[in-house]
């Protein structure tokens, strides 16, 4: 399994690549709708479709935006090797803030990762290691994380914590202020270093019939370090909320 029941991600242009997620069976199709605030000062929140395509025959594995094969999957342990779509992004003409209206658009990238992840009686770890491959950010992300998931009935629910590192230049580029900018907008030049990203979720699933079922949930980031301390962020705790309707085959 790539994730403990498999997993649902879902856009935000406000995280540093975590993977959020709704419960799945295997082989389904769905599409939802999510809400997200923003840490950019003065930015539009968010509302954006969630496409949903989950399908994984024990080799290869489609999961949403990421794709790939296991090179390991056995004992309730996997290792895969794949892509991931990273949505971050910012746009100038999205903020009422003038002088962020100044700066430069940072864009969203392709992401080659790596992730373990291990199934357990106390619930599911999992860990992975991406790097931008498309030369936008230079971005290297880290995620760890916990889920334990509880059933009754037709009702799945799985509270999760996690942790997300990202280094200096995946932090630099979404939330630095180079020199150029600073002299347009009036910003201080702020070079950003790495930082730690905590974060929690409650996602759920409620089955209304064999083949269909409901999906929502909740994220919530907490920006720390440099990420929380750039001039372009008012707000360090990020929110997410999210839900749809999905057809398992």
């Amino acid at each position: 399994m790539k994730k403990i029941l498999c997993g649902l991600s879902i856009l935000s242009v406000i995280t540093l690549g975590t993977a959020q997620f709704a419960l799945a069976e295997p082989s389904s199709l769905g599409l939802g709708i999510g809400w997200a605030n923003s840490p950019y000062k003065n930015y539009s929140d968010n509302y954006y479709p969630i496409p949903h395509i989950d399908y994984d025959n024990e080799l290869f594995f489609i999961d949403d935006l990421s794709a790939g094969v296991y090179a390991y999957n056995a004992d309730n342990q996997s290792v895969s090797i794949g892509a991931r779509y990273l949505s971050n992004e910012f746009k100038p003409h999205n903020s009422d803030n003038h002088q962020l209206k100044q700066l430069n658009s940072r864009h969203s990238t392709l992401l080659a990762e790596v992730e373990y992840s291990i199934v357990t009686n106390w619930g599911g770890v999992s860990s992975s290691i991406g790097a931008d491959v498309l030369n936008k950010s230079n971005s290297i992300l880290v995620n760890a994380d916990y889920t334990v998931p509880y059933m009754q009935d037709n009702l799945v629910i799985a509270p999760s914590i996690g942790i997300n590192w990202a280094n200096s230049k995946h932090n630099d580029y979404y939330y630095g202020v180079s020199h150029k900018e600073s002299s347009r907008s009036k910003l201080r030049y702020f070079n950003a270093d790495n930082s730690l990203t905590p974060y929690a979720e409650i996602a759920a699933q409620y089955s209304l019939t064999q083949n269909i079922a409901t999906f929502g949930g909740i994220h919530i980031d907490k920006l720390t370090g440099d990420a929380a301390d750039s001039p372009m962020v008012d707000n360090s705790t990020i929110t997410s909320v999210y839900m749809g309707l999905s057809y398992n085959f």
